[in-house]
């Protein structure tokens, strides 16, 4: 893989190849830093799911026990 090719590729195909080693890797990480530092994005967004049904934690509140 040529550098130019890594260039050419949106945002979400390098976010999906984060994660590979050797120089590819190296490459694909250092393009995403490069593209951060200017604030430029390529591509669609990611798409997030968010549930509404969750539990409402409870965590930090204080109970009265009589």
């Amino acid at each position: 893989m040529q550098l130019l090719e890594v260039m050419n590729m949106n945002n979400l195909d390098l976010l999906s190849r984060i994660g590979e080693q050797g120089s590819e890797g190296a490459m694909v990480r250092k393009e995403l830093q490069r593209r951060e530092a200017i604030d430029y994005w390529k591509g669609g967004f990611a798409k997030y799911e968010i549930k509404d049904d969750e539990v409402e934690s409870v965590v930090g509140t204080v109970r009265i026990v009589k």
